[in-house]
């Protein structure tokens, strides 16, 4: 017979299990909840809120569109698809025989008005001004700045080749146009109260990108910037939007074969558009959404770094220029590469290029193993 002072160890260790196996309990429905959310979310913005009539009508808030970078990929698929609801359309580019192709293109299959402006990104501050003049008898409803420059390859930051002009088309590309674009076209959209301002990111905006920093990040200044705009001006009718593909076969992305995964521009941006007042930062497509977003609620952003999530990227060659340097890029894997996998790009573009690697010479991975500077 045990006294009330002695214990049976037994019933302690049961209680403690009973304690810890609530808490299993709860963290597990905890978290199932959060990914249950995360694919229904998915499944409503990306096709429910179309379905619903949840998603704004762009036709009838006005006539104009104004796109930048609109010559190829992803911004030629927006200028096609915003001509197919009823749209005119301003397009901007640095490249005017592109510029008159796709208005060629346009104008007989929709019916659209175009015009457009060759705009080189250094001077982007003053030229875009004439796009301010238009606007007094264009009344641009879509403000969509698309216009986007990265790196040749993956590469250290400090021996970035001809790096000082690289960074610098970089940030303005990616940074002070579309900020300009935005400040030309925000205040007669305030006016009426009505518009709508895309700006195209990239998912490398959400988690820094080793080797290709300044891409990232410039992609995170543009996400960030349409996020604050949207809560300065959600309740004035006028609805911002930052857009964040992952793979899209595209001239940038140097994929020509479209996949379920990495589809075409034009099926990407007809999803997209479908996003437009039912999500402010989206990833566009679908198949996108339900692959990124549930690992992203639970790994951070140092472990993504460091881990290769998509195991080796393919490799594949693509032509440079007239010098037709071969560049290895990745083929189909989670848009977050690590470090060692972005090294092994690095040094096939070297070895292909015949460059001696002074910065890390014999020091790059075989395989994908990580590499301390010497």
């Amino acid at each position: 017979m045990t006294t009330k002072g002695d214990q049976c160890p037994v019933a302690d260790a049961s209680s403690w299990v009973s304690v810890f196996a609530v808490l299993g309990l709860f963290f597990v429905a905890y978290f199932l909840a959060r990914i249950l959310y995360a694919l229904w979310r998915g499944f409503y913005t990306c096709y429910l809120a179309r379905w619903l009539g949840h998603n704004v009508n762009l036709r009838k808030m006005g006539e104009w569109a104004v796109v930048t970078g609109a010559s190829d990929g992803i911004g030629r698929a927006y200028c096609e698809e915003l001509a197919a609801r009823g749209l005119n359309i301003v397009l901007i580019s640095r490249t005017l025989e592109k510029l008159e192709a796709v208005a060629r293109d346009i104008v007989p299959l929709w019916h659209a008005v175009t015009k457009y402006l060759c705009v080189a990104p250094k001077v982007f501050n003053r030229c875009a001004r004439l796009v301010l003049n238009e606007r007094n008898s264009v009344l641009a409803v879509v403000c969509l700045n698309n216009v986007g420059v990265s790196y040749v390859y993956p590469e250290f930051f400090s021996v970035v080749p001809d790096g000082d002009r690289v960074m610098d088309n970089i940030i303005r590309a990616n940074c002070v146009a579309g900020t300009m674009m935005t400040r030309i076209c925000l205040p007669q959209m305030d006016e009426r109260r009505r518009g709508v301002i895309i700006n195209v990111s990239s998912i490398s905006a959400m988690h820094p990108l080793p080797l290709l920093s300044t891409y990232a990040a410039s992609k995170a200044y543009t996400d960030f910037l349409s996020q604050g705009l949207q809560a300065e001006y959600k309740e004035r009718g006028i609805y911002i939007q930052s857009v964040m593909p992952a793979y899209v076969s595209t001239k940038m992305s140097k994929i020509r074969k479209a996949t379920y995964m990495v589809p075409t521009a034009t099926a990407y941006v007809r999803e997209a558009l479908n996003t437009v007042g039912v999500e402010h930062a989206t990833y566009g497509y679908g198949p996108h959404k339900f692959r990124v977003r549930p690992p992203c609620l639970f790994i951070p952003n140092w472990q993504v770094m460091v881990m290769d999530l998509g195991g080796m990227p393919k490799l594949r060659h693509a032509g440079l220029g007239q010098r037709k340097l071969m560049e290895c890029l990745p083929h189909d894997v989670f848009m977050n590469i690590s470090r060692a996998s972005l090294l092994q790009i690095r040094k096939l573009y070297y070895k292909k290029k015949n460059i001696q690697d002074t910065f890390l010479g014999k020091s790059l991975p075989a395989s994908g193993g990580d590499t301390k500077s010497q």
